[in-house]
């Protein structure tokens, strides 16, 4: 969650670190983040959804 909103216009800090490394627009910087912010989202819901998905391995670790 926490990269989601470093990602996400108008407080991307993420976005603003990678203008300035990169020099292209910021417009063209969040396009470019999208599909990443699409997949986090995706993740986030499948997540919400089946949780057990996230502690089915320590379940197995654990005994």
């Amino acid at each position: 969650m926490v990269e989601l909103g470093q990602i996400t216009p108008p407080v991307g800090f993420n976005l603003f670190v990678l203008q300035g490394l990169t020099g292209e627009s910021i417009g063209r910087v969040a396009l470019a983040a999208a599909p990443f912010f699409a997949l986090m989202c995706l993740a986030a819901l499948i997540i919400s959804i089946w949780p057990t998905i996230v502690l089915w391995l320590p379940t197995v670790l654990s005994g």
